[in-house]
């Protein structure tokens, strides 16, 4: 019996070839794409999944605000006596470890003396200071040396193999010796003590490599400063507790933590704040916090992608039910006679159910296929690392084969049980007739289909608006022909002023400067102020950064109130500072008398500063456009240690500026690489995950057209040939191509228009709400909506119009007398 199932269900795959090809053509994309979205979603959900102590492993996050005021921020990094005040008050608490990254050096300098005492430049990034005890918490795979040692010595350095491999190439890296600029080593020696794999793909600690806390500037501080748990809150903090553990009942506890240890530090400093579990494994989803050592990532987005490969998948099995179903006139006859001869309803919905699942797993292969051809460029538009090793993995394999058996089971199950409801004695009288009910249901599928395609158009266009908008958008400076130079060790800093005299008598450079930090990157640094008429209970964050004399004027910030830092006032270095208008807001303090206003900064029973408002400057975005805009302060250096040199270039001259500035920094750096970035390119960059979605979401919006695209086709084909006696008879009785056309076209065009009045509201608020994540967003215009009518339209026009100008076409002598 299955024999002969199979045996009719390839019979009929072959006799009508151009619906078969459409439908395993059609499930074979939709099933790539699934496939390929899903593989996506998994890798983003499996983040430290890995982790042996997974289970038992958490992350300490803060939550809190100033005392005076009511926006409740969560805070990725606390102070450093959180960590050993927890394993000292809490038995459940088995060992506990802090990471601090580098804000101050974008990149580290890495060097190797070779022989003859030539040295090797490298810059790497992501290296970060661990303690000692970091690996008996998280699990890297060792190759060289050993976990549990790595970080005893305080001149240890721990590499993943990428790194080692670029140092040292296949020799063994264990017990080298590397130069470690910047403050995290300040130009001392480190010896290799461990070489790891590589864990970026899939740990939210994307390190290159380990050093200990104990070196460079955070481990002097850490010996020096007097620690508190107010201030200097630039610790990720990670806890494991002991297997078994409650964490909810262990987070009950807190707050009278809280209260012993931490709340008279915070409450002199006019702070209030909680702290609470993570687990580790809900990192890189946790997007309350913009980043927790690596940025996190949105759930949002997730939703947004699995949306979209559940709506291809559907498209396509949409297209299988419509094309049955329009069939079923022609397998009339057959279920007829095979009712007449004894046939029950059951084993006619298994056959028919059967050829749809045989088609599907067939889509199945041919969607391998194309997953095996398209990963690498699904890798390159995701920025994944995927490989087809982990398509073929059991689980995964399992996975496809039960998605390819569900998608048969619903694609076939409407025409199943359509076809097997036919009346016998009149199908074989010859007067069945598609019903109204299927030909409904195949109007309303098409809708469907087209709701959905016009949705995600619609959406593209909406992401698309808004990142124009975020490009164009004014920041509060000039943002354009700025070089960023990174001054990332001792060597560059004492470098800076030569370099800067040197390359300003080049008419290709404008201006030099140096900053701590520039808009668009992190900056870690900021003073809790308050006016002298107020108490520390009254205090307000804001960001400060240290420039040199003539930044703010070379980078075009608007001076709306005194004036700005300049040479000719050398004397505000001390106790002088320009701050934004978001500063003055905070501090209730009206324009008109912020000028000679003091502003106090104070660490509770250590020091007190008193700074005067010499300038204010008109709001500028620091940070990305997903973020309000916060008080902002800026001091005058007029020395040389600064983390970065902008160099603003005269128009059409990059080129020659740019050999310029690398010859001469190769004069007075010779043993460091030249490296620079351009200042608008790098605040775009904070855009990276929305840039991502566009791309994906473009792409398979026109997958999904494509497919929807191919549905029609087969409908119009099978359209043309339900008429193609009227088409003749028209023809004879002197109808042109055009109105034969227009007359096929136009039922299509009819359901398309009825998809397009319920996609656009529906997409109005789907993306009215994803634009609520940016604080500053674009209007959604009403033309993009007449741009995705338009289009639906016009590719609905073509596709059905390639099959209605083919049956126009056809000489109605034939078709008169085919039928």
């Amino acid at each position: 019996m299955l024999k002969n199932y199979f045996r009719i269900a390839v019979r009929n795959l072959l006799r009508n070839k151009l619906f078969s090809a459409i439908n395993i053509f059609g499930l074979s994309i939709g099933m790539a794409c699934c496939m390929l979205l899903l593989l996506y979603i998994r890798s983003e959900l499996i983040f430290d999944h890995h982790q042996q102590h997974a289970a038992n492993l958490y992350f300490l996050k803060g939550e809190g605000k100033v005392a005076s005021g009511t926006d409740v921020k969560v805070f990725s990094t606390i102070s450093a006596p959180y960590a050993s005040a927890l394993k000292a008050a809490f038995p459940e608490v088995e060992q506990v470890a802090r990471l601090w990254s580098n804000r101050v050096d974008s990149k580290i300098l890495l060097q190797v003396k070779e022989t003859g005492n030539t040295i090797r430049s490298f810059y790497e990034t992501k290296g970060y200071q661990v303690d000692s005890t970091f690996f008996d918490l998280f699990s890297y795979q060792f190759i060289e040396g050993h976990p549990q040692t790595s970080l005893m010595e305080p001149n240890a350095i721990v590499l993943s193999e990428p790194v080692a491999r670029k140092l040292f190439g296949n020799a063994p890296a264990l017990d080298k010796t590397i130069i470690v600029g910047g403050v995290s080593g300040n130009g001392g020696i480190f010896r290799v003590t461990g070489v790891y794999k590589d864990e970026s793909s899939r740990s939210h600690i994307d390190a290159r490599f380990f050093l200990p806390m104990s070196a460079g500037w955070v481990g002097n501080f850490l010996r020096t400063a007097t620690l508190n748990f107010s201030h200097s809150n630039m610790f990720t903090t990670y806890v494991r507790l002991r297997p078994g553990t409650d964490p909810g009942k262990l987070q009950r506890k807190f707050p009278a933590f809280m209260e012993q240890y931490a709340n008279k530090d915070l409450k002199a400093a006019g702070y209030q704040r909680s702290i609470s579990l993570l687990p580790v494994t809900d990192i890189h989803l946790y997007d309350r916090a913009g980043s927790i050592v690596t940025p996190t990532n949105s759930k949002t987005y997730l939703y947004i992608l699995s949306s979209i490969a559940g709506f291809i998948l559907l498209i396509a099995c949409i297209n299988f039910m419509n094309l049955a179903t329009a069939r079923s006139a022609k397998r009339a006859a057959e279920v007829g006679i095979r009712k007449v001869m004894g046939a029950e309803k059951g084993a006619l919905i298994r056959q028919f159910l059967g050829e749809s699942v045989i088609l599907s797993l067939l889509a199945l292969v041919f969607a391998m296929v194309l997953v095996a051809v398209g990963l690498p460029l699904f890798n390159q538009l995701t920025g994944k690392t995927l490989s087809f090793a982990v398509v073929m993995e059991a689980p995964i394999i399992g996975a496809f084969i039960a998605l390819a058996l569900l998608t048969g089971l619903i694609a076939g199950s409407y025409p199943a049980f359509y076809l097997a409801l036919f009346n016998p004695i009149q199908v074989l009288k010859g007067r069945f007739i598609n019903s109204m009910s299927a030909t409904a249901l195949r109007k309303g599928l098409v809708v469907f289909q087209f709701v959905i395609s016009i949705g995600l158009v619609l959406a593209t266009l909406i992401i698309q608006q808004q990142m124009q908008f975020l490009r164009d958008q004014p920041l509060g400076f000039d943002k354009s022909q700025q070089l960023v130079i990174p001054m990332r060790s001792e060597v560059s800093h004492k470098a800076y002023a030569s370099l800067r005299n040197e390359i300003l008598q080049s008419a290709t450079v404008l201006g030099a400067e140096g900053t701590g930090y520039y808009p668009g990157i992190s900056n870690p640094s900021d003073f809790s102020l308050h006016r002298q008429d107020q108490t520390i209970s009254e205090v307000q964050t804001a960001k400060t950064n240290w420039v040199s004399p003539d930044y703010l004027k070379m980078m075009g910030f608007q001076l709306v109130k005194g004036r700005l830092f300049s040479r000719e006032f050398m004397s505000d270095t001390s106790d002088r500072m320009v701050v934004n208008e978001s500063t003055l807001r905070k501090l209730s303090i009206p324009l008109d008398d912020a000028i000679g206003q003091h502003l106090v900064w104070e660490v509770p029973g250590q020091t007190s500063h008193t700074f005067e408002i010499v300038g204010v400057v008109k709001d500028f975005h620091f940070e990305d456009l997903h973020h309000v805009i916060q008080p902002y302060v800026f001091f005058l250096d007029s020395g040389s240690f600064f983390n970065y040199m902008i160099v603003h270039v005269n128009t059409g001259q990059m080129d020659k500026a740019l050999a310029l500035i690398a010859a001469k920094w190769k004069t007075l750096c010779p043993d460091e690489p030249f490296e620079y970035s351009f200042l608008d390119e790098d605040f775009q960059r904070n855009y990276h995950a929305e840039t991502r979605t566009s791309q994906i979401v473009g792409w398979f919006t026109g997958i999904s057209i494509f497919i929807s695209c191919l549905g029609l086709l087969g409908l119009a084909a099978f359209a043309a040939q339900q008429r193609i006696r009227e088409i003749g008879i028209r023809k004879v009785l002197g109808a042109s191509v055009v109105n034969i056309t227009a007359m096929l076209s136009t039922d299509f065009i009819r359901l398309v228009c009825i998809a397009i009045i319920i996609a656009s509201p529906l997409a109005w608020l789907c993306m009215h709400k994803w634009l609520d994540a940016f604080a500053y967003r674009t209007v959604i215009s009403g033309w993009i909506f007449a741009i995705a009518a338009g289009f639906a339209v016009f590719i609905t026009v073509f596709t059905v119009s390639t099959q209605a100008i083919k049956a126009a076409l056809m000489n109605p002598v034939k078709s008169l007398r085919s039928e």
